[in-house]
């Protein structure tokens, strides 16, 4: 049973602010963990004027890139690699397909890839106060999702092209959240699927409170890490992301050591959103 539509009906708006002065912004949301939409954050960005499906789609990138089909937290890991030119070049076509078949170019390397975009985007109102920071960039066709789940780290998504809707709840809630046991690096799923929901398994997360916002083009939301949150692209989208640690954040070195046995074979092999098993062979299935 989809219960989105429900879901969103019932949701609380998040807080929007248009105060992007970065010692406020620190002191009323990253110190007290507190999402918040910064509504027209980026508006000025580079990206907003410059980037569009035809532009990237016309960079060289020699090697393939991971996609991932369908929503891989909740769902069997399902991952195909694409010719970046062609993906973008044929995105509206993947909006043809059932969603759960849409491939999704998730937490892509963009500016691993093309270091020069990195002048188009301004991450600071987060990277100010981080130590260590992973950016990233998500490019999809409308109908993808990325399932509840947590994220060990602060992350900021803005938003460059189309609409996306979050929902998010509160890490007090957890328990009504149903954690996964499926290793996802940096990340905690959670076992509810809005999309194909099961009451009689899940019955706690109807109490739990849920907050919603829509993403528009120059839009930033900040998510703190072990909020829950759910995303799906209402549009043809371009999202750039931050992940962003503290300096006294000692679990990274936790989850770095579990991440190096995970990936030797020797912590939480069975279930992850990083290996498939072929033939009875564990396959890792790259990056981005």
């Amino acid at each position: 049973m989809d219960i989105l539509d429900d879901i969103v009906k019932s949701a609380i708006p998040l807080e929007e602010s248009k105060e992007f002065d970065h010692k406020l912004f620190h002191k009323n949301f990253i110190k007290k963990r507190k999402p918040v939409l910064l509504k027209g954050y980026a508006k000025n960005w580079p990206a907003l004027k410059k980037w569009d499906f035809e532009f990237l789609s016309g960079l060289k990138l020699e090697e393939s890139v991971r996609v991932e089909v369908g929503n891989v937290i909740q769902n069997e890991i399902n991952v195909e690699r694409f010719d970046f030119s062609t993906y973008l070049k044929k995105l509206k076509d993947y909006e043809e397909k059932p969603e759960s078949e849409r491939p999704y170019l998730s937490m892509f390397n963009i500016f691993g890839h093309f270091p020069e975009l990195f002048k188009d985007v301004d991450l600071s109102i987060l990277s100010d106060y981080t130590k260590y920071n992973t950016p990233g960039g998500w490019i999809g066709p409308a109908g993808t999702v990325t399932g509840f789940h947590w994220d060990s780290t602060d992350n900021i998504l803005t938003q460059v092209k189309g609409r996306k809707l979050v929902l998010l709840v509160a890490p007090k809630d957890s328990s009504k959240m149903y954690e996964s046991k499926k290793y996802d690096y940096d990340a905690h799923g959670s076992m509810v699927d809005i999309n194909n929901f099961d009451e009689a398994k899940f019955p706690k997360f109807r109490d739990a409170v849920v907050y919603k916002v829509i993403l528009e083009p120059g839009d930033t939301l900040y998510n703190p890490r072990k909020w829950w949150h759910y995303v799906k692209s209402l549009d043809t989208s371009i999202s750039v992301s931050n992940f962003g640690r503290y300096k006294k954040d000692f679990t990274y070195y936790k989850e770095f050591v579990e991440y190096r046995l995970h990936m030797r074979g020797y912590y939480r092999t069975q279930d992850c959103t990083c290996h498939k098993t072929v033939e009875g062979k564990r396959i890792w299935l790259g990056r981005s």
